[in-house]
């Protein structure tokens, strides 16, 4: 057979089979959309069906409770009173009566200076002192006679007058080279050695008061219209020691970089433990408030980031508090935003939105905030 003939008969079986191919495949690809398009049905039913049945929560009934409003500060320990003591004369340390660390009460004797030609200074202005008197007496004598004007007579008043004041600075000038405690308190630090030449103003050292002790801290703006001077407090060492306290100072005008205003504490320290310097925590005490205490654990964010607390509503619906930590302690939380009585959501609220239909379960094995066996 000639070859033309032979392809002429290829041509129609070739058109057949790829005909046969092709509406294989549509049928192929029909059946699977056929198929696949059951699935959702059946997922739509599943969802509608898990919609209709409400999720299960357990909660604890809370109500609210009457307390002290706290503010939380950090500050530091200071000295009721810190003292430079110097020298208020010129002089040679004749004799040290001081060690850092010593206790030392108002008056006592710190150091002494040599006092050199000081005291022939006050015999010899106690001696013109005399002198003056005999003058003076002598003035008035002849001043009764009329011998003498009255002019005269207060000129030797005038030098009297005169002599008495030298006297005195004299004296004074001897007294100053005894150096003297102006308070009771430590001896922080010495500047001096024995021998040493003083000038006028030299430090000599340096007296603390700790009896009784400040704490300053930064008070921000914020707070600043609720905390006045006479206030209670309470202080926190940090050894965890716990001291009572009264706020005495409340500063007025902001620091620059911080924006906060300055506020003093003062505790008691009768045996000296407190030092100058320790970090603490100072909690004032503001007006009372009404709040709830609660696990911190149920505390929860919403989308927008604002903190809450999920709670449930008498038809079973969740509700979402925003509420305001005002205290934290180790037994739970104190937060006010809430109502008067709650039904909050202890566990579960993880899982729920607002608005979701949920069903309750007690809670009792949780305390409830407020009640102690």
């Amino acid at each position: 057979m000639p070859t033309a003939d032979r392809k002429s008969l290829l041509y129609p079986r070739s058109a057949l089979i790829a005909s046969l191919i092709f509406v294989a495949v549509v049928l192929w690809m029909f059946s699977g959309v056929l198929h696949d398009s059951e699935p959702p049905e059946i997922g739509e039913e599943v969802a509608a069906k898990q919609a209709d049945e409400a999720v299960s929560v357990r909660v604890l009934e809370s109500h609210h409770q009457v307390i002290q409003d706290r503010i939380i500060i950090n500050g530091r320990t200071l000295a009721d009173r810190s003292v430079t003591v110097k020298a208020e004369t010129d002089g040679v340390v004749e004799q040290l009566y001081l060690e850092q660390g010593d206790r030392v009460d108002q008056g006592d004797l710190l150091v002494e200076l040599a006092v050199e030609s000081r005291q022939a200074r006050v015999q010899e202005a106690r001696s013109l002192v005399e002198q003056r008197e005999i003058e003076f007496r002598a003035a008035q004598q002849l001043r009764e006679r009329d011998s003498i004007s009255e002019t005269m007579l207060a000129n030797a008043q005038a030098l009297l007058e005169s002599a008495r004041a030298q006297f005195k600075m004299a004296v004074s000038e001897v007294e100053r080279t005894q150096i003297r405690a102006p308070i009771e308190g430590l001896i922080e630090t010495r500047y001096v050695e024995q021998g040493d030449f003083l000038s006028r103003g030299a430090s000599v050292a340096t007296v603390v008061d700790l009896s009784p002790i400040r704490v300053r801290g930064s008070l921000s703006e914020r707070h600043l219209n609720r905390i006045d001077e006479g206030d209670s407090a309470e202080v926190r060492l940090i050894n965890d020691s716990v001291h009572e306290g009264k706020v005495v100072f409340v500063g007025r005008v902001a620091e620059v970089a911080t924006r906060t205003f300055p506020v003093e504490v003062v505790i008691d320290n009768e045996d000296g433990d407190i030092i100058e310097g320790l970090t603490a925590e100072v909690a004032l005490f503001a007006d009372e408030l009404v709040a709830h205490r609660l696990p911190a654990s149920i505390l929860t964010l919403a989308d927008d980031g604002t903190l809450g607390v999920k709670g449930v509503s008498g038809t079973g619906k969740v509700l979402f508090y925003p509420v305001e930590v005002v205290r934290d302690t180790p037994d739970g939380v104190w937060l006010t935003g809430l109502p008067e009585s709650a039904r909050v959501i202890a566990v579960g609220h993880e899982f729920v939105s607002a608005g979701q239909q949920v069903e309750t379960v007690p809670f009792e094995r949780l305390e409830i905030p407020g009640v102690r066996q």
